[in-house]
């Protein structure tokens, strides 16, 4: 994804929010609820501005072997 801007997930905890809404090794969050990220810090500043049970939306570019890159939304409610 060579020329993409955004924050690479890394690792996905097993049982956490992110692997229940489908994060993967290696995707790239580009959005959070339509606000664009392209550094850790608006990352960190995007998720801090989120609320217990609000819904959330993550834009995400991954890497597909047989399609390239795709963009996929992941959805979720903050958890409790």
């Amino acid at each position: 994804m060579q020329g993409q801007r955004g924050v690479i997930v890394s690792e996905v905890d097993p049982g956490s929010f992110a692997e229940d809404i489908g994060f993967a090794e290696g995707d790239v969050i580009v959005e959070v609820n339509h606000n664009t990220v392209d550094t850790f810090n608006g990352l960190h500043r995007a998720l801090s501005d989120l609320h217990k049970g609000q819904d959330v939306v993550f834009k995400v570019l991954r890497q597909d072997q047989n399609r390239g890159v795709l963009t996929v939304f992941l959805a979720g409610r903050v958890p409790a």
